[in-house]
């Protein structure tokens, strides 16, 4: 019984120790500078030329901390390798059109708050969007840019 007992136990320890270092291995690949993007929607409007991204930003700072955004530098790629500026962005209560011509988005980040990015393109054409490139400052180093690829 003894022994049943243990050639039963002992392939399920294995197992779940297994699965376990799988787990601890795999990186958070949305995770840059400890500001954590989540993709919440992709949707294109009923005309078909406007795209819309909503974005969910996460700090996990222990400060609030200044979140600086390149406006410019911060692009949408289509399935064809094909880049594109954005329209509107909009970060909670702060709006940001393209004809503002403002290079930068300044956002207070709260330690573990959710913080909602829409990013809308106009012109769109259907096409199928691959990846957000969000382009913000580092928080150790100012004037350092770090770019971020979010999958879509």
């Amino acid at each position: 019984m003894k022994k049943l007992l243990f050639s039963l136990f002992l392939p399920l320890c294995w197992l779940s120790s297994n699965e376990l270092s799988a787990q601890e291995q795999e990186p958070e690949k949305n995770i840059k500078d400890d500001i954590q993007v989540d993709v919440k929607s992709t949707t294109i409007n009923a005309g078909g030329d406007t795209l819309s991204i909503e974005l969910f930003l996460i700090s996990y700072q222990m400060d609030p901390r200044e979140f600086k955004l390149n406006t410019f530098a911060t692009q949408i790629v289509d399935g064809e390798g094909n880049k594109h500026l954005f329209a509107t962005m909009k970060m909670g209560r702060v709006l940001l059109q393209l004809t503002d011509r403002q290079n930068y988005l300044h956002y207070l980040l709260e330690e573990n708050v959710p913080v909602p990015l829409t990013i809308q393109v106009g012109d769109w054409k259907g096409k199928k969007a691959s990846k957000v490139l969000l382009v913000f400052e580092d928080s150790a180093e100012e004037g350092r840019f770090i770019t971020q690829e979010v999958d879509l």
